[in-house]
């Protein structure tokens, strides 16, 4: 009895078990305000997909300014929702981002005119007034390649549409996103100009996480729930524009549906809905050198 006393007392306890992991805690910072562009985003957290993926994600809406990419590095974000210009930009000075889910496989960029101008292609403008942001890639982009440079005047734009409503015969850069439904829903029709039809096609929408998390695990997952959001969204917007519409009253449910309507072939595009190819970020930082910003896309994504 004394030997087998001391021989339990003698055994050492068992280790305790290791705590399980809980779910991944994820801020989202969006490059703007709650809208449609972000609803596949929004789709993932309502409908549990990135819950379910093991993801705790935040949302942080943005606004004019708001520098994602920077919030990223600093580590105030884990995911930047951004362009795959300002991607490229921003790494040719030195962030270590990469890109890991494209909400749009085409950029939502282009140019506005008015319907009755009888534009529908941008090798029909050979000259009046474009309002759009003077020095901005997209503007160097267009007058570098379509030849306007002493052809078509520039005056800046805002984003009202006050200056186009009162000119017929002027044209406005806009985001098929957001200034073609308002126009709308203001009696004012429209036709849009995509910047895809000229070679300016950057993805857009896009999820960024800094360099030293691409081989993470929570990385594959959001990428995956982040596509059946945008999957489910771009079937049916309801529920993710119910919520959008409750964050940012600024977008009645008219306008979202317009809005939602639109931009549903440039989330699909050619390739398929949540797809990156090494062609496509080639063209995009092609597009970049031709209006005097040389890039390079090497090492700027990662393959869903």
């Amino acid at each position: 009895m004394l030997i087998a006393l001391i021989l339990v007392a003698c055994t050492p306890a068992p280790a305790p078990a290791p705590p399980k992991a809980g779910p991944t805690p994820l801020k989202v910072a969006l490059d703007w305000f709650p809208e449609p562009e972000f609803g596949g985003y929004y789709e993932a957290l309502l409908a549990k997909d990135y819950e379910k993926a093991g993801l705790t994600v935040t949302l942080i809406p943005g606004g004019p300014g708001v520098p994602v990419l920077e919030m990223l590095a600093s580590g105030q974000a884990d995911v930047a929702i951004s362009g795959a210009d300002d991607l490229l930009l921003k790494r040719a000075k030195g962030l270590d981002a990469v890109a890991v889910f494209p909400g749009f496989q085409d950029s939502p960029v282009g140019l506005m005119v008015h319907a009755e101008s009888g534009l529908t292609t941008f090798a029909q403008i050979q000259g009046g007034t474009v309002a759009i942001e003077a020095g901005s890639p997209f503007q160097q982009f267009l007058w570098s390649v379509q030849g306007w440079e002493g052809k078509v005047a520039m005056v800046p734009t805002t984003g009202s549409l006050g200056a186009f409503a009162a000119d017929p015969k002027l044209i406005q850069q806009a985001y098929v996103t957001s200034e073609p439904c308002v126009a709308e829903g203001q009696g004012i029709h429209v036709g849009f100009l995509a910047g895809r039809e000229v070679g300016w096609n950057p993805y857009s929408a896009l999820a960024v996480v800094r360099g030293k998390d691409r081989d993470a695990p929570w990385v594959r997952t959001f990428q995956a729930a982040s596509k059946q959001g945008w999957t489910d969204y771009v079937r049916d917007p309801t529920t993710a524009n119910t919520e959008i519409s409750k964050l940012n009253p600024d977008m009645p449910p008219d306008r979202m549906a317009c809005i939602a309507a639109r931009q549903a072939p440039f989330v699909i595009g050619t390739d398929g809905l949540g797809a990156m190819t090494s062609a496509r970020w080639k063209a995009a930082a092609d597009a970049l050198t031709k209006s005097g910003n040389p890039v390079t896309p090497d090492g700027a994504w990662l393959r869903p």
